[in-house]
């Protein structure tokens, strides 16, 4: 009697067990995003079916395998070191963006949040990742950029018949920018905020007179501080719109120095942005060895010769190590002359 009841016991258990797997696979099923569960190898341990059906096989074909079955191995290594985080750190990944090649050959933008799954223990055992296909989105806001980045481009033409000196100079600022950024590894979207944070730094300048801007003689005291006021003018009119809050704080900031004795509020070096860092050395940079309505260019090696004896105390060490192994690698030529500038997220 008592084993009949231990049996039926364990039968009710099993048919219990089934199905509320059932009513967990039939709820991921319904689900349209991809959902997969993934053991402490990195292996997939359970799928829906948008995460099979994104690859046309059987959830029986996909289980057991890792991502480097599925994607390219960069790709496959990417996603393989996100597991190995959230299964050594016990910490979330959350709305990650990737771009995502899938083996017909079509890109896709996609989310993808991945977490810890644990035991009784509180011990990391696998994980769970969810992945959206955001391209439709994506499409629409490249599409929204292309708008902002073509109406610069018409502006940036607009300013430069009025001033060619100073928007000539912006945008070659701009690429000279993006260039050091990409050496430093910055993401691709700091990288646009930077580039075009360049195009955009000397927009101020519109407000002094021409006769001020392009004097072939000495500034004034008034004149000189008339141009120092374009960089006040610059954040004030781009501050009151939807920029990246960085991006009118590093023009504000691009005439600041690591000593307190730049302008226009003496910042010292802990409170400038590294984007204004950047754009302090590119401004100069650009600006020495060009010609000016007031002076001849200085030419490379005097303008080289600024950023070395300055450098710790009004340029960032770093980033004029990369500058000058730039300009090394170019054979101290001026990269920035034979490059067409884009604004295109690269």
């Amino acid at each position: 009697m008592k084993k009949k009841k231990i049996r039926k016991s364990y039968t009710e258990l099993k048919r219990t067990l089934s199905f509320e797997r059932d009513i967990l696979q039939n709820l991921l099923d319904n689900i349209p995003d991809a959902i997969y569960f993934k053991d402490n190898k990195n292996r997939l341990v359970r799928i829906n079916k948008y995460y099979a059906d994104g690859f046309k096989l059987s959830p029986e074909d996909i289980i057991g395998k890792t991502d480097f079955d599925f994607f390219q191995k960069d790709q496959a290594q990417s996603m393989f070191d996100d597991d190995t985080y959230v299964l050594k750190t016990g910490k979330p990944i959350i709305g990650k963006i990737e771009r995502t090649l899938l083996p017909n050959g079509t890109h896709v933008c996609v989310t993808t949040t991945k977490i810890p799954i644990k035991n009784k223990k509180n011990r990391v055992i696998g994980t769970m990742g969810v992945t959206r296909d955001i391209t439709a989105y994506d499409k629409t806001e490249r599409t929204n950029l292309d708008m902002i980045i073509n109406s610069l481009k018409v502006l940036d033409k607009i300013l430069e018949t009025k001033d060619p000196y100073t928007f000539g100079h912006t945008r070659r600022v701009s690429i000279i920018a993006e260039k050091i950024a990409k050496e430093l590894s910055w993401e691709k979207n700091r990288i646009l905020e930077l580039k075009i944070s360049a195009e955009l730094h000397d927009i101020g300048k519109i407000l002094i007179p021409l006769e001020i801007l392009n004097k072939p003689g000495k500034l004034s005291e008034l004149e000189y501080k008339m141009v120092q006021e374009h960089v006040q003018q610059s954040y004030d009119m781009l501050k009151p719109y939807s920029f990246p809050s960085k991006l009118p704080e590093a023009i504000y900031q691009h005439h600041e120095r690591l000593d307190g004795k730049g302008y226009p509020r003496g910042l010292l070096e802990d409170k400038i942005l590294p984007e204004a860092k950047i754009l302090a050395i590119c401004d100069v940079l650009e600006s020495m060895i060009s010609h000016r309505p007031y002076r001849q260019a200085l030419g490379m090696d005097a303008t080289l010769q600024e950023l070395r004896d300055n450098t710790g105390n009004k340029y960032d060490k770093n980033i004029v190590d990369v500058v000058l192994r730039i300009i090394n690698e170019n054979n101290n030529k001026p990269f920035w002359l034979n490059s067409e500038p884009s604004l295109q997220p690269s």
